[in-house]
C-alpha cells in the first residue's frame, strides 16, 4: 500500500526536488554581483577558450567538475585576463587551488568580509604578482600564517606578515629573472622584486589586498626598486617588502620615494579604481599611484609635423635618464589635437614623440612648465651630438609618528628574526659538510667527474636547493664525462681536455641551481657521442647545444617533446614554420614572463621574445646548435656549409642581417673604466625610437678599444655622469654604422664641473672612537688622506648596495691609500657585520657606535638625518665635510672616489 502510494507520488516527489535545487542554485551567491560587469567577463572567457584551445584539455577541463557558482565565476574571472604564459604553462587543477584558498582567507579571518568585491577580486585572488614563476605558496603561506594571525586587526596582520617575510628572506641583489616564492624562501635572499613578490603572496593568501609597486627608474640615482602597497580598512598603505618597520608607511625610501617621477602597479582584468590610469587594454590596467608619495603635475605634450600641424595618433613616450639611457616611464598616442598628458613629479623629462618614422624629442622641467611642443625634425641617419643637463625632483622629509619605545621593540624583533634565518643558512653545505648527509636528505656519492674544487663551486652556489643538485650528481656519478680526447683536425693533431658534466652545470645561473629540480636537469642532459668531438664541434655544442638556458626563461623540460613534434626538420623548414605557425602579440603576454618553449608550441601565440626562445629550443631539440645574443637578442644558427654561425632574424623573414662594426674607445682615467650601464650604453633605432642592447659584464665591452658586430643601420651612444644630487650631465651621439663598414666613436663622459660652496660643516678634534690601542679621533684619520666616513645600517638594501660597490672598486681604493670607517649605530647592529663577505678596500675599519659618534658628528656639523642610511661624509685633513651623501643611491662608491680626486 505505502509502496503503491510512493509510486504514484514520485513524480512530484522528483519535480519538488528539482524545484528546489534550482532555487537553491538560483539563490546561491554571485562572486560577480554587478550583472554588467558579469557579462563581459563570460564574453571575455569565451574568447580566451578560442584562443587558448591547443590547451583546453589542460586549462578548462576543471570546469566541468563540480564548482560553486562563486568558484565558476572566479576561474572564469582568472581566465579571462590571465597573460599567455598561465594560459601555456599552467593547468585548471592549480588555478582552482588558488581560487579556492582565496576564499577560504576571505572566511577565515575577520577582515575577509569587509574587503569590497572588486578590491578582493583584483588584489587578493589573483595569483599573480609580476614576472615571477608560479607555484603553491598561496596555499602554503594560508597554513603556515592562519593561527599566527587570527584574532588580530587587519593592521596588526599585515605587520606580522612582512615579519614572517623578514624571518624567511632578507635582501641581495641577483640576475632579473623572478623566482617563485618559495624559492626565495629557499634561498632565504631575494631582490626587492622577489621580496615584494613574497609578501604581496603572503598577504593574499591571509586575505588581505595587497599590490606590488615600481618606480620603473629612479630620478635621483639608477637603478629601481618595488615595495608593496597593502589595503587595510578602507586604504591603501606602503610599506618595505621583508623589512618590517614599526608601524605601516614607514620605509628607508619613504624620502626616496618623493624623488620619483612615476610610481605604477598593474591590475589584473578590468579595472575600474579612482586611480590613475597610465594604460588601460582589455587584459589590464596600469596605475599611475605617484601622487601617494611625491609631488606632483599633469603635463600634456603636443606633438607637430615639421609645418607645425597638430598629429593625431603619434607615439609619445616620457622618459627618464637612468642607467645612462632614456627610459620610458609611460607611452601615449595623441588625440585628434595632437596631445597627451601624464601626471609626473617636479623633475626634468625628455619627452620624446615618433610617427612614419619620424621622430622629434624636447626636454621639459616640470617644475616651471606643465606644457611642451615637440616637432617631428629628425629622420633615420642623422648624425650629430646632443648635450643635456637632467635634474631629479628635491626629496621631501615625512616625519614617521613612531616613538622611540616602538622603534627600540621592532629593533629586537629584527634581531631575533634575523637569528632564525641566519640558522637556516646554516644548515647549507660547506666545503666541509658536503658529502655528509644533511636532515635526512641524500648523501654525495663520489664522482670522478668533479674535481673537489668544481664539486664545491656547483655545491656552494645551489645554497638551499642543493639537495636536488646531489641527487642529479649521484644520477650520473658512474658515467665517464670528463677526460682527455686526441684529435685530429686537417693536418693538426692536439690533445684536448673535455669535462661534459661539470661545462653543463656551468651553464646555468646561479639563481638556475637554487630553484631548479633533478629530473629537469636530467631532462636537459645530452651527451654528444665522442667521434665527432674535434675542437670545432665541441664549441658550438658548448654554446649552441649544451645548454638549456636560452635568455631569461625558468628552464622547464622541452628537448623530448620538441624532437618528437620536429624531427627531421631543418633549420630553415623550422624557421618557416615558426613564422607561419606562431601569431605574434606582445600585448598579451604583459606580464612579460616568458612563455616556455612547449607552451609556445600548445598554445600557438606568443611575445616576440618567447617566440625566438622556442625557435632556439626546437634547434636545439633536433641537433642543430642554436643561441640568442642576450645583449642584441639577435638569434644564432649553426651553418653546417660554413661550419660558422649566421644570423636569423624573424623582422628579415630569414634573410642574412646585413652586419658593420662598432669601434669603441675611451681614453679618460684609466681608475674609472666606463661600464655598460653605468655610464654607456647603445641602442640601435627601430620604428621611431631607440631600444638599448644589454651589454652588462659582456666581456665584448670589458675593455678598450671594443669592437661590436652589428646590424647595418642607426644608433645612438649615450652617455651620463651624476652629481652627488642627482643631477646628470647627458650626452647623446647618433650615428649610422653601414654595411661592411667600422665605426670609430669615442666613449666621451662630460666632466663634471666643482660647484662652489658644496661644505657641509666641520668636525673638531674631539670626536674619538675607542680601540684596543686606545682612543682614535676622527680627525687622525684623515690627517694623510681625506677620511671616507660612512655610517650604516648594514642590514637595509641601500647600505647593501653601497657596501658591494665599495668592494667591487677594492683596488681602486687601495690604490687610493686612505681611511674608510664603517660606523653602525648601535642601534642598528641587529646582527654581527661580515667584513669579508663585501671585499673591502684594505684601510676599512668598522666599529659599532655605541658612544654616540653619530649624534655627535650631526651635532657639529649641524646637518639633519632621519634614518635614512648610508650616511657618508668625507672629511679633509682640517676636518671639513666636502661631501655628504645620504640614503639610497646607485655609483656611490664611485662618486666618493670622482670627490677624493679633486681634494688638493
Amino acid at each position: 500500500m505505502i509502496y503503491t502510494c510512493l509510486r504514484k507520488l514520485y513524480p512530484a516527489i522528483v519535480g519538488l526536488a528539482a524545484a528546489i535545487i534550482m532555487v537553491s542554485c538560483h539563490h546561491e551567491q554571485h562572486f560577480i554581483t554587478d550583472a554588467d560587469y558579469r557579462a563581459q567577463v563570460e564574453k571575455d572567457f569565451e574568447a580566451r577558450k578560442t584562443l587558448a584551445a591547443g590547451c583546453a584539455d589542460d586549462l578548462f577541463s576543471v570546469m566541468d567538475t563540480s564548482l560553486s557558482l562563486e568558484e565558476t565565476e572566479a576561474m572564469q574571472f582568472l581566465y579571462a585576463y590571465m597573460p599567455y604564459s598561465d594560459l601555456a604553462d599552467y593547468d585548471g587543477t592549480f588555478f582552482l587551488k588558488q581560487v579556492r584558498t582565496a576564499f577560504a582567507a576571505r572566511d577565515t579571518f575577520s577582515w575577509g568580509r569587509t574587503v569590497p568585491e572588486d578590491v578582493f577580486r583584483h588584489f587578493v585572488l589573483v595569483y599573480r604578482v609580476n614576472n615571477e614563476n608560479l607555484d603553491t605558496a598561496r596555499m602554503f603561506i594560508f597554513n603556515e600564517l592562519k593561527d599566527r594571525v587570527k584574532g588580530m586587526t587587519m593592521y596588526d596582520a599585515a605587520l606580522e606578515v612582512n615579519h614572517w617575510c623578514h624571518e624567511k628572506v632578507t635582501y641581495r641583489p641577483s640576475d632579473i629573472r623572478t623566482s617563485a616564492p618559495l624559492a626565495t624562501i629557499r634561498m632565504g635572499y631575494g631582490r626587492c622584486g622577489e621580496e615584494s613578490t613574497l609578501l604581496v603572496t603572503a598577504l593574499r593568501a591571509v586575505g588581505i589586498p595587497a599590490r606590488q609597486c615600481y618606480t620603473p627608474r629612479w630620478a635621483h640615482t639608477d637603478d629601481n626598486h618595488a615595495w608593496v602597497e597593502v589595503w587595510v580598512d578602507g586604504k591603501w598603505y606602503y610599506l618595505g617588502a621583508c623589512e618590517p618597520d614599526a608601524k605601516l608607511n614607514m620605509a628607508w625610501f619613504t624620502i626616496p620615494s618623493t624623488r620619483c617621477m612615476m610610481v605604477h602597479t598593474k591590475a589584473f582584468g578590468r579595472y575600474k579604481g579612482d586611480e590613475e590610469v597610465v594604460r588601460r587594454t582589455g587584459l589590464y590596467s596600469e596605475l599611475n599611484l605617484l601622487s601617494h608619495y611625491a609631488d606632483t603635475r599633469h603635463i600634456t605634450a603636443t606633438v607637430q609635423d615639421k609645418e607645425g600641424k597638430p598629429l593625431k595618433d603619434a607615439q609619445v613616450k616620457f622618459k627618464l635618464y637612468n642607467y645612462s639611457e632614456y627610459y620610458t616611464l609611460a607611452t601615449m598616442t595623441t588625440d585628434a589635437d595632437g596631445q597627451a598628458s601624464i601626471t609626473t613629479g617636479l623633475g626634468d623629462l625628455l619627452v620624446w614623440a615618433c610617427k612614419d618614422g619620424n621622430y622629434g624629442y624636447a626636454k621639459i622641467d616640470v617644475r616651471k612648465n606643465d606644457k611642451i611642443t615637440i616637432k617631428l625634425t629628425h629622420t633615420e641617419g642623422g648624425e650629430y651630438v646632443e648635450n643635456l643637463e637632467i635634474n631629479p625632483p628635491v626629496g621631501k622629509f615625512r616625519e614617521d609618528d613612531v616613538t622611540d619605545e616602538e622603534l627600540a621593540a621592532n629593533a629586537k624583533r629584527l634581531a631575533y628574526e634575523d637569528s632564525i634565518r641566519n640558522a637556516y643558512l646554516a644548515t647549507f653545505p660547506t666545503m666541509s659538510t658536503v658529502g655528509v648527509e644533511t636532515h635526512g636528505r641524500a648523501s654525495l656519492q663520489p664522482n670522478p667527474n668533479l674535481t673537489d674544487e668544481q664539486l664545491w663551486d656547483i655545491i656552494r652556489r645551489s645554497e638551499g636547493n642543493y639537495a636536488e643538485i646531489i641527487k642529479f650528481l649521484n644520477n650520473h656519478a658512474d658515467e665517464k664525462l670528463a677526460g682527455v680526447i686526441h684529435c685530429t683536425a686537417g693536418y693538426e693533431n692536439f690533445d684536448m681536455s673535455w669535462n661534459l658534466l661539470y661545462d653543463y652545470l656551468c651553464t646555468y645561473s646561479d639563481k638556475d641551481l637554487r630553484d631548479i629540480v633533478a629530473d629537469v636537469l636530467d631532462a636537459h642532459w645530452v651527451v654528444p657521442p665522442m667521434h665527432p668531438l674535434v675542437r670545432e664541434y665541441y664549441i658550438f655544442y658548448k654554446k649552441g647545444l649544451l645548454p638549456a638556458r636560452i635568455s631569461n626563461e625558468m628552464v622547464r623540460p622541452y628537448r623530448e617533446e620538441l624532437l618528437s613534434i620536429f624531427r627531421g626538420f631543418t633549420a630553415d623548414s623550422l624557421f618557416r614554420w615558426t613564422a607561419e605557425n606562431i601569431l605574434v602579440d606582445d600585448t598579451g603576454n604583459y606580464y612579460r614572463c616568458p612563455i616556455s618553449p612547449v607552451g609556445v608550441y600548445k598554445l600557438r601565440h606568443a611575445d616576440a621574445h618567447s617566440r625566438d626562445i622556442f625557435f632556439i629550443a626546437a634547434c636545439r631539440s633536433i641537433g642543430i646548435p642554436a643561441y640568442m645574443d642576450n645583449a642584441t637578442e639577435q638569434l644564432f644558427v649553426y651553418d653546417d656549409n660554413k661550419n660558422d654561425w649566421k644570423i636569423v632574424s624573424f623582422a628579415e623573414r630569414q634573410e642574412p642581417a646585413k652586419t658593420g662594426k662598432l669601434r669603441l674607445e675611451f681614453h679618460g682615467t684609466p681608475e674609472l673604466k666606463p661600464q655598460y650601464w653605468t655610464h654607456f650604453t647603445i641602442a640601435k633605432f627601430n620604428d621611431g625610437d631607440f631600444t638599448s642592447f644589454d651589454y652588462e659584464n659582456d666581456p665584448r665591452v670589458a675593455s678598450f678599444p671594443a669592437t661590436l658586430e652589428l646590424e647595418a643601420g642607426y644608433y645612438m651612444l649615450s652617455t651620463g655622469n651624476r652629481y652627488s644630487d642627482g643631477a646628470t650631465l647627458s650626452r647623446l651621439e647618433f650615428f649610422v654604422i653601414p654595411e661592411g663598414k667600422t665605426v670609430t666613436k669615442e666613449i666621451v663622459i662630460r666632466p663634471l664641473e666643482a660647484r662652489p660652496g658644496e661644505n657641509y660643516g666641520k668636525i673638531s678634534s674631539n670626536i674619538a672612537f675607542e680601540t684596543s690601542d686606545g682612543d682614535v679621533k676622527l680627525v687622525d684619520l684623515a690627517k694623510e688622506k681625506p677620511l671616507v666616513l660612512c655610517f650604516i645600517d648594514a642590514n637595509r638594501e641601500p647600505t647593501k648596495h653601497t657596501l658591494k660597490e665599495l668592494g667591487a672598486m677594492k683596488a681602486t681604493f687601495d690604490k687610493w691609500g686612505g681611511n674608510i670607517l664603517l660606523v653602525i649605530p648601535e642601534d642598528r647592529n641587529t646582527q654581527p657585520f661580515d667584513k669579508s663577505r663585501w671585499n673591502l678596500p684594505k684601510k676599512t675599519i668598522v666599529m659599532v657606535d655605541g658612544s654616540g659618534m653619530q649624534k655627535k658628528v650631526l651635532a657639529e656639523s649641524k646637518q639633519y638625518f632621519r634614518d635614512n642610511y648610508p650616511l657618508i661624509f668625507i672629511a679633509d685633513k682640517e676636518g671639513n665635510l666636502v661631501f655628504k651623501s645620504e640614503g639610497y643611491r646607485i655609483g656611490t662608491a664611485e662618486l666618493i672616489y670622482k670627490t677624493l680626486t679633486q681634494i688638493k
